[in-house]
């Protein structure tokens, strides 16, 4: 088994050098750290959890839990924050729920408390008390907003902000006959100031034809029983071409959708964007390369996941310190999917 010697041997370092470089200190440059991760990297070395908690009290592991891995936004979040930890000298030990309530309990008790210094959830059935009453004491960061966990850090997407900017973009380009795609409608004056990410979304598109003196019609919103997938989107754009339903473009709650009702417009024989524009949101790779490409409101995964994993270093560092509250940030890219 490879050990920090051989590293340091190889690297032409000390032991103390490469165990200050595989724990992310800040006492060594950046170059000497850089040249040491490549040691360890061609040597194959992996941290020994077991021995390193026994020594030092700390496994240098964090636990991702997220929902459902399927979903796009949540792989693409989970790799960056897997990239990002290990610069830090950190292992992220990345776990799925599927919506459960028992599987959650199950990776906060056996897996996060056994393994990890901390966590970052993104809970689905859990309330925050329950979930601090799992970890027994161990760190936190939710992807919630302030108001629905206002004393444990958060980082949440900004959703409603992000559809705002999306059907603001395509009123720009003169499309008037917008749908939404993904969820039902509901009153603005209900949802305007909700923390739930999908009507945060449904608010954000009805603010953006308000703030355009545009009347905000239930028709205007298609749900979209089978999921926020391609699948769903490419059967639901299917149904609602062949409805004879006039419209010049769509707003989908996700990337994923986006995709399934360009593939779906495409097989309609409907010219994108000169028919109809589609822009998405999350920014997902895949969006690059379908055709046309999609135009989005991407999420930068990168920052989030440098402020997630520093915000819970942080905290692991000093659990009594007050609670910060982030929003992740995205901006627009417009590409062949809209005019």
């Amino acid at each position: 088994m490879v050990t920090m010697r051989d590293i340091a041997a190889q690297a032409g370092v000390s032991q103390a050098t490469v165990s200050y470089a595989l724990h992310g200190d800040s006492s060594i440059s950046e170059e000497t750290r850089q040249r040491v991760l490549a040691v360890a990297n061609d040597l194959n070395y992996t941290v020994n959890l077991s021995a390193r908690s026994l020594r030092s009290g700390r496994s240098h592991a964090i636990g991702v839990v997220l929902q459902d891995l399927a979903n796009p936004f949540n792989i693409h979040l989970a790799d960056a924050i897997s990239r990002n930890a290990q610069t830090q000298g950190l292992q992220a030990v990345i776990q799925q729920t599927l919506y459960s309530q028992d599987t959650e309990q199950q990776i906060l008790q056996h897996v996060v408390s056994a393994f990890c210094d901390g966590v970052v959830m993104f809970p689905s059935k859990l309330t925050v008390e329950q979930i601090r009453a799992h970890l027994s004491g161990k760190p936190m960061l939710l992807l919630l907003t302030e108001r629905e966990a206002p004393d444990v850090d958060t980082i949440a997407p900004a959703c409603g902000q992000a559809l705002f900017t999306a059907t603001s973009y395509l009123l720009s380009t003169g499309c008037r006959n917008l749908i939404f795609m993904g969820a039902a409608y509901q009153p603005y004056e209900n949802i305007k100031d909700t923390d739930d990410s999908t009507l945060a979304r449904v608010a954000g598109f009805q603010r953006a034809l308000l703030t355009n003196n545009l009347t905000v019609a239930p028709e205007q919103f298609i749900a979209t029983p089978n999921g926020w997938n391609p699948a769903s989107g490419r059967a639901v754009i299917h149904e609602l071409v062949k409805s004879g339903k006039h419209f010049d473009g769509v707003v989908c709650i996700n990337d994923a959708l986006a995709l399934g009702v360009i593939r779906g417009l495409n097989d309609l024989g409907v010219r994108i964007p000169d028919d109809v524009s589609v822009i998405g949101y999350d920014g997902i790779s895949q969006g690059e390369i379908v055709t046309p490409s999609l135009t989005t409101v991407a999420n930068d995964f990168e920052d989030s996941a440098r402020k997630i994993t520093e915000m819970l270093t942080a905290r692991i560092q000093d659990y009594d310190a007050p609670a910060r509250h982030l929003t992740m940030t995205s901006r627009l890219i417009v590409r062949e999917s809209t005019r």
